[in-house]
């Protein structure tokens, strides 16, 4: 669940490692953190693009936006807090976003990646990621703890051919 420190070592953004470094020094005992562990004026630079998931059980899990930072207005042009993941305008990255979702659930871990947004005004960009998983009894989650930086993709000439590669 919490063991090592490989996921950390993959992540290429400081800012990724810096966000992943700060839910790790919430975690206690091996349990997860609760939302009320992570507090806002510790991460005040990475707040436009954080982001809180709730996790919706039913005859289909179902992903909803509780809290999305003012960044997210550049990719959906919108507000999508309050939002279910599969409402968004992602194209075909509303299944992509499911399973990563999904994994941080039932492998109980968290999730780091890069891939293009699918958002009608995100083709130019690459997306840096992390999906942590958050409990309020430390050991059954949730909710996930999101954050996103977004990158040109002509100012990374090694991402140009990335398509939707996740690494973790």
């Amino acid at each position: 669940m919490l063991s090592g420190n490989a996921l950390r070592h993959q992540m290429i953004l400081p800012k990724q490692q810096r966000f992943y470094d700060y839910w790790r020094s919430k975690c206690k005992g091996g349990n997860f953190p609760s939302r009320h562990d992570i507090l806002p004026e510790d991460i005040v630079s990475q707040l436009t693009m954080t982001s809180l998931i709730d996790i919706e059980e039913g005859e289909k899990r179902r992903f909803k936006y509780r809290l999305a930072g003012t960044g997210f207005w550049n990719l959906y042009l919108d507000e999508i807090q309050g939002q279910y993941v599969d409402e968004l305008p992602l194209g075909d990255r509303c299944a992509y976003w499911d399973r990563v979702l999904g994994q941080v659930i039932e492998k109980r871990r968290p999730f780091a990646g890069v891939t293009r947004p699918g958002t009608p005004t995100g083709a130019h960009l690459a997306q840096f990621w992390i999906r942590l998983p958050l409990s309020e009894n430390g050991t059954d989650i949730n909710l996930i703890l999101g954050y996103d930086h977004l990158v040109k993709l002509s100012d990374v000439p090694a991402l140009g051919a990335v398509k939707a590669q996740k690494y973790a």
